[in-house]
């Protein structure tokens, strides 16, 4: 075991950020040209349709019922998961099976959809929106939940046949109906693991590009990494990092790839190096965005602007772990914030209590591989300011370790090789329970709900009481 004591700071502090005060009508208002006590139903639109636009409408129909919903959104295609993309790449799983949602899911919850309908403009001041084609639909209650778009760097040749990115399902029919025989995916993330992978598991000759220091530098530090790249390595995946793509090469059809180190062969590009958050409908209509490139939202996720709310990719929230504000763009957080926008905009009043990143890749690479909230403690705003930090590393051949803690409350772990702790650690990290006296039980091999029970019982003030009920009786 490795413990590297970093900073010290006699006390914590309140999260930074001030929420946006909470402003705009209750969602179902008295007309005057109607019978009293009768309510009239709202108009509520979303745009995006993935999994925040889905959890805002059940959200929604579990408090409103009978208002109507109207759903815009540019891809044609409905209710499709985009984390199982690549398992469509790979043959792994057929495009029925990749919906979230079963195929009559809009018509049985009262919601007319409009897909493939590009919403160009929201009108705050006459609340509307305006399509590509003219159209001009008001809304009571707006939802954006517009999502992230795939980071395209400015490389010459990126126009050429063969290239793509992986974001719809468009993208992903794109590159599986692609002809080549050699691919090379640009950017080590988890989308570009995962689609080196898929299509090596198709037969084509794959390397994997990283212009950092070593891959999935956004969940797991070097130690993990070099774990992870060694499987990706021994299914035959050529990895290269610490290098940038220059140039495509190629006359129509892409050829080959220049980076600032080698030439590249290669007949397919896949650009996976992260996704920015859709914010242009936002800023066109005056609500803020946030420092971190995201909308602003208060914790019922409504924006600065009067009768609009905005949930998932394109959002930044409160992030548990490092205490300020963050763009936690994956699946779990987006269906959480679009529920939680739903039930506030149907007028049942919610509150989001903020998230942490989890990441899991293991289905990929052949063994479990897990992180959560903060991997390095430098990378963290409060390091600078003094703050007790410690990273707890535990290593063998294959696998590790790692617990990074504030003040004795773990922020952050990466698992590999070993993730049954995963739920106990999540937890933890959650309640913000101080572990000072139990790193040594926390990193154990044998380690199980029962031996946690004590420290538990001494934090009963952190749990709500159904919640320290249901820990009790499981642990009897």
């Amino acid at each position: 075991m490795h413990m590297r004591q970093l900073q010290r700071h006699p006390r914590d502090q309140a999260p930074r950020g001030d929420a946006p005060a909470l402003h705009g009508p209750q969602p179902v208002l008295a007309d005057e040209d109607m019978s009293p006590g009768e309510e009239r139903k709202m108009r509520y639109v979303i745009v995006g349709g993935s999994a925040a636009a889905i959890s805002a409408i059940e959200g929604i129909r579990s408090v409103d019922s009978a208002s109507s919903i109207d759903v815009f959104s540019d891809e044609k295609t409905p209710l499709f998961s985009r984390v199982l993309l690549p398992y469509y790449i790979a043959e792994q799983l057929t495009k029925p099976l990749l919906n979230f949602r079963s195929a009559d899911f809009f018509e049985k919850q009262g919601v007319t959809p409009h897909m493939g309908v590009r919403v160009r403009e929201v009108s705050a001041g006459s609340k509307t929106i305006e399509t590509d084609d003219g159209a001009s639909h008001p809304f009571d209650l707006l939802l954006l939940a517009t999502g992230g778009k795939p980071h395209i760097p400015p490389i010459p040749g990126i126009d050429k046949k063969g290239v793509s990115t992986l974001k719809t399902m468009e993208d992903a029919e794109r590159i599986y109906r692609l002809p080549g025989k050699r691919a090379l995916v640009i950017g080590a993330g988890t989308v570009g693991v995962e689609a080196a992978i898929s299509l090596r598991k198709r037969g084509l000759k794959v390397s994997l590009l990283e212009k950092l220091g070593h891959i999935l530098p956004t969940l797991f530090d070097e130690e993990a990494a070099s774990i992870v790249r060694r499987r990706i390595e021994d299914l035959g995946i050529e990895v290269f990092t610490g290098e940038r793509a220059v140039q495509l090469r190629g006359n129509g059809q892409v050829k080959g790839v220049v980076t600032d180190r080698r030439d590249i062969d290669c007949d397919v590009v896949v650009f996976a190096v992260g996704l920015e958050p859709a914010v242009e409908l936002a800023e066109k209509a005056g609500i803020e965005i946030g420092s971190k490139g995201g909308i602003k939202v208060d914790p019922q996720m409504k924006t600065s602007v009067s009768d609009i709310y905005a949930a998932g990719d394109v959002v930044e929230t409160f992030d548990i772990s490092r205490n300020a504000n963050s763009m936690n763009a994956i699946w779990p957080c987006a269906c959480e914030q679009g529920r939680i926008a739903g039930l506030n905009m149907a007028g049942r009043k919610t509150s989001y209590a903020g998230s942490f990143r989890i990441n899991s890749i293991g289905n990929f690479i052949g063994i479990p591989a897990i992180s959560m909230g903060v991997i390095n403690a430098e990378a963290c705003e409060e390091y600078a300011s003094g703050y007790n930090f410690q990273e707890i590393k535990k290593r063998t051949k294959d696998s590790y370790w790692k617990l990074v803690l504030r003040e004795g409350c773990v922020i952050g772990a990466i698992m590999v090789g070993q993730t049954r702790k995963a739920g106990l650690i999540t937890m933890l990290l959650k309640k913000k329970i101080d572990v000072s006296d139990s790193i040594p039980l926390l990193l154990s091999d044998n380690l199980n709900f029962i031996d946690l029970l004590p420290l538990l019982r001494l934090n009963a003030d952190k749990f709500l009481e159904p919640e320290y009920k249901e820990l009790m009786d499981t642990g009897h």
